[in-house]
C-alpha cells in the first residue's frame, strides 16, 4: 500500500487516535446530529459485532464531553479540532448549543466475560470504578459531603460491596450535576455481553439483577441526565431491563432510524476501493462482504471485513469476521431440535430463504429452547439477513447474506459430526475420489470416515432410545444423510449442492450439479438397515440404486445438458457402509 495514504485503522475504536493518526475514517458523524436531536431520553442501538458501535460511541464521546471531566487523563484540551473535516463540521447551530458542554459517563461492559458469578462482579466493579477514577477531580469539590467522598473512595477503590455498584450511575451523575450545573450524557457500550456469557456460565439471575439494578436506577426518572445511549447485540427482554422503561428508543437492524450509521453503505465502500486504487476489486467484495440490508432495504457491508481485506496483503478474500465472533451460537441454536436444525441449515445453506416471524425482543430462557426463536437470535447477531414478506405480521424472510457467512456455516455444518482434526486429508481424498469417478477409492474413505466419526456414538445412543418406539431405521438414516451432506459441503465451490428436491417422480437424498456442466454429476440416494436384520448393506445400496432408476432422478438431470450422471446407491447397517454405482 502507498506510504502516502492514509493506514486502515483495524482494531481502532478510539475516535481521537483514529483521527490523530489520520487513519481513513468512514465519516458516521452526522449519528451525533441524530441522537442530539432525537427526543427519546434512552436510545438503543443493536447491530452485530464488529459493525462500528464502540467506534461511533467513542465518537460521541469525544464530541459532547466537557474538556473537565479529562483533566486527570491530560486530555483537558479541546477536541473541537478531530471533527473540523467532517460532515457534523457543516451544523453550525449544533456545534455551538451542543459541542463539548456535557459532563460524560462512558461504559463499556464488553470485557465483562467471565466464568462464575465472583469473577463476573470483580469485573463489574473494575469497569465502574475506572469511570469514578476518571472524574475523581469531584473529591477536591466543597460540593459533595465527606460521607459521599467516603463513599466515592470506597467505590473507587473497588472495596464496596458488589450491591453498592448498582446506584453508581445515580449517584455519579448527581454529582457530576452538582459541579457543572449541567445534566450529563451517559454512555454504556455492549449492555449484554456480560448477561450473554452470564447466561452460557450458570448466573444468569445474578447478573440480569444487577445490571437491570445499575440501568433502571441510572437511567429512568434521573433528572440528573440528559440523555443516555446504549449498544448491545439484542434487546433483552423478558421481566428483565427495558422493561422497566416507558418505551426507550430502540434501533435494530431491521429498523429505518440510522440504518446507514453502522457498518458501510454501497456508497462508502466503492469510495474506500477507488481511493486505494482498487475499484475492480468490488464485485469480489460484493461477493464476499455484502449482503446486509438494514431498515428499510439499505445494502450494509461488514465494516470488519471490508477494513481487513482492503489491508491484506496479497489481497485475498478470506472469512475475518467469524474470527471475532461465536460461530458455536449457530450449533447451538440449530441443535436445539435437530431434525428442524439441520433441515434449516440445509436450506441457509442451499442458498434459500425461512420464513419466520422476527422476534427484536430476545428472551434467553427462549432462545435456547426453541429453534424458531434462535433464528432472531442469529439474524441479530449478523449471522443471517432479512427481507420483509409482511408488515402487519413481522414476518421476514432470513437468508445467509454472503459469501463469507456461507462459509461460517460450511465449517459449523462439515463439522456437525465432530471430525477429529487429522480427518481432513481423509475429507480431501475422499471428495477428489468421488470428483475423478474413483468410486472404488470413494467408499474406501467414506467407510473410513465414518469410523472415525465421534459424532456416531452420540447418533447410535439416540437410536437405542429410539428403537423402543420404532423410529431406529429413520433416524439413522438421517444422520447418514447429514454426514454426508455436510462432507459435500467442501465442494461447494465447484457444485451446487441440493438435498431432497424434486428430480424425476420423487425426491433425490442430494444431488452434486456441477457449475461447470462438462463436469460430471452425482445423484445420491441412502438406505439403512437394522444393525439386528438379516439384509447387508449391500442389498441396502441395490435398494437405494432400484430407487434412483424407478423415480428416474438421472433421467431428470441429463435433461439440463449434463453429460455424464453418477448414480450411487449407498447402504449402511450400523456402522457398515456399500456403495452401488451406475453411469448414465
Amino acid at each position: 500500500m502507498n506510504k502516502n495514504l492514509k493506514g486502515i485503522p483495524l482494531g481502532i475504536d478510539n475516535f481521537k487516535e483514529l483521527i490523530d493518526k489520520n487513519a481513513y475514517f468512514v465519516d458516521k458523524s452526522l449519528l451525533i446530529e441524530k441522537v442530539i436531536n432525537n427526543t427519546s431520553k434512552i436510545m438503543l442501538f443493536t447491530r452485530p459485532r464488529r459493525f462500528g458501535k464502540s467506534l461511533n460511541f467513542s465518537m460521541l464521546k469525544c464530541f459532547l464531553e466537557n474538556p473537565e471531566c479529562r483533566k486527570f487523563d491530560n486530555e483537558a484540551q479541546s477536541y473541537e479540532y478531530l471533527f473540523k473535516e467532517l460532515d457534523i463540521a457543516e451544523e453550525k447551530a449544533l456545534l455551538a448549543e451542543h459541542q463539548e458542554r456535557y459532563p460524560l459517563l462512558n461504559f463499556s461492559f464488553k470485557k465483562i466475560k467471565a466464568n462464575h458469578w465472583q469473577e463476573a462482579a470483580y469485573l463489574l466493579k473494575e469497569e465502574i470504578a475506572r469511570e469514578y477514577k476518571r472524574h475523581r477531580y469531584l473529591l477536591d469539590s466543597e460540593l459533595l459531603s465527606d460521607f459521599e467522598k467516603n463513599e466515592y473512595q470506597k467505590l473507587m477503590r473497588k472495596e464496596a460491596q458488589i450491591f453498592n455498584y448498582s446506584s453508581a450511575i445515580k449517584e455519579l451523575t448527581d454529582y457530576l450535576k452538582r459541579y457543572f450545573n449541567e445534566k450529563s450524557i451517559v454512555l454504556i457500550d455492549e449492555y449484554d455481553t456480560p448477561l450473554h456469557y452470564a447466561k452460557l456460565n450458570g448466573y444468569y439471575n445474578e447478573m440480569l439483577n444487577f445490571m437491570r439494578a445499575l440501568m433502571v436506577d441510572g437511567l429512568k426518572g434521573n433528572d440528573s441526565l440528559e440523555k443516555g445511549v446504549v449498544t448491545g447485540i439484542m434487546k433483552i427482554s423478558q421481566e428483565s431491563i427495558f422493561s422497566a422503561f416507558n418505551n426507550p428508543e430502540t434501533n435494530t437492524i431491521i429498523d429505518s432510524f440510522c440504518a446507514d450509521k453502522f457498518g458501510f453503505t454501497e456508497a462508502e465502500v466503492k469510495e474506500m476501493l477507488a481511493y486505494y486504487s482498487i475499484s475492480d476489486q468490488l464485485d469480489t467484495v460484493r461477493d464476499w462482504y455484502n449482503g446486509y440490508l438494514f431498515g428499510d432495504r439499505i445494502v450494509i457491508y461488514n465494516p470488519w471485513s471490508i477494513l481487513n481485506y482492503v489491508k491484506s496483503n496479497p489481497r485475498q478474500p478470506k472469512t475475518y469476521w467469524n474470527n471475532t465472533g461465536d460461530p458455536e451460537l449457530i450449533k447451538e441454536a440449530l441443535q436445539l431440535d435437530q431434525k428442524k436444525g439441520k433441515e434449516y441449515l440445509e436450506k441457509l445453506y442451499q442458498g434459500q430463504s425461512l420464513t419466520v416471524e422476527v422476534d427484536s425482543n430476545i428472551i434467553y430462557d427462549y432462545v435456547f429452547n426453541d429453534v424458531d426463536k434462535a433464528l432472531s437470535f442469529l439474524l441479530h447477531s449478523g449471522y443471517l439477513k432479512a427481507e420483509q414478506c409482511s408488515e402487519q405480521y413481522q414476518k421476514y424472510r432470513l437468508s445467509i447474506p454472503n459469501r463469507e457467512i456461507r462459509l461460517i456455516f460450511k465449517k459449523i455444518l462439515a463439522n456437525w459430526f465432530n471430525f477429529e482434526e487429522q480427518s481432513g486429508d481423509l475429507i480431501v481424498d475422499m471428495l477428489n475420489s468421488l470428483i475423478n469417478g474413483d468410486l472404488s477409492s470413494f467408499e474406501i474413505h467414506l467407510q473410513d470416515l465414518i469410523l472415525v466419526s465421534s459424532s456416531y456414538y452420540d447418533a447410535a445412543a439416540s437410536t437405542r432410545v429410539l428403537s423402543e418406539k420404532g423410529q431406529e431405521k429413520e433416524r439413522q438414516e438421517n444422520f447418514y444423510h447429514g454426514l454426508i451432506l455436510g462432507l459435500m459441503t467442501y465442494l461447494s465451490d465447484q457444485y451446487y449442492l441440493e438435498s431432497n428436491k424434486e428430480y424425476g417422480l420423487g425426491r433425490a437424498d442430494i444431488v452434486l450439479l456441477p457449475k461447470d456442466k462438462d463436469q460430471n454429476a452425482f445423484v445420491m440416494e441412502f438406505k439403512n438397515e437394522y444393525t439386528t436384520s438379516d439384509i447387508s448393506a449391500a442389498a441396502a445400496a441395490e435398494k437405494a440404486i432400484q430407487q434412483i432408476n424407478e423415480q428416474k432422478y438421472a433421467a431428470a438431470l441429463k435433461k439440463q445438458g449434463l453429460k455424464k450422471v453418477y448414480k450411487l446407491g449407498i447402504g449402511f447397517k450400523g456402522k457398515e457402509l456399500a456403495l452401488k454405482t451406475e453411469i448414465e
